[in-house]
């Protein structure tokens, strides 16, 4: 697969994003590896490998998910000015993971502890079946509203240390699109210490 300079250009930029984001960001998962060598029907990667087997998983870990999914593209905004598609399988997790957070597990002050799902998943077929909605429109409107609102709170979360870490962020574009794949080493190697929070500069 031959991707043109321009688009390869923002292939580096968007899986950058990712990799600034979990660095930077305290409860993600630590980084492993990041790539724009196309692989399948993926044109790149940033791989993250959690240090222990979670049996929950707690608010602040999933709200930095959360944000580290939406880093790719919050990167393309800040770096190129413009946004792409590709950001549509990251858009896709993120507003599965946000409705979860919001309709299953109770992370939403305005729900509260109600199971609002719309679909169950079945053990047996590896897939979610629809079931009929046992709450109101209004309740479904609240929980639309509840990951639009975790959504806009993570993109902006990821914009902020996208701009706080901005000359790192053009370090490790530079080198991925040189080098393509790059291991934690280097990884960390561009981005220099690993600071806690959001206010990281580099």
């Amino acid at each position: 697969l031959v991707i043109p300079p321009e688009e390869r250009r923002r292939l580096a930029v968007h899986e950058s994003g990712h990799a600034v984001v979990a660095y930077r960001l305290p409860n993600a998962d630590p980084l492993y590896k990041v790539s724009i060598i196309p692989r399948g029907r993926t044109l790149g990667g940033t791989q993250q490998l959690p240090e222990h087997e979670r049996h929950t998983l707690p608010e602040d870990y999933l709200k930095d998910r959360l944000a580290v999914m939406l880093g790719g593209r919050a990167a393309e905004r800040e770096v190129l000015g413009t946004i792409s598609s590709g950001a549509d399988d990251d858009i896709r997790q993120a507003t599965t993971l946000a409705r979860a957070m919001v309709a299953r597990w109770g992370m939403s002050k305005e729900i509260g502890p109600v199971d609002l799902r719309e679909s169950e998943e079945h053990p047996f077929l590896g897939r979610e079946i629809a079931q009929p909605r046992r709450f109101s429109e209004a309740s479904a409107e609240v929980v639309d509203r509840g990951v639009r609102d975790l959504l806009q709170e993570a993109e902006e979360r990821a914009l902020q240390v996208i701009r706080r870490s901005r000359p790192a962020l053009e370090r490790l574009i530079a080198t991925l699109g040189r080098d393509e794949t790059l291991e934690r080493e280097q990884i960390e190697t561009c981005l220099g210490p690993r600071q806690e929070g959001t206010g990281a500069n580099a």
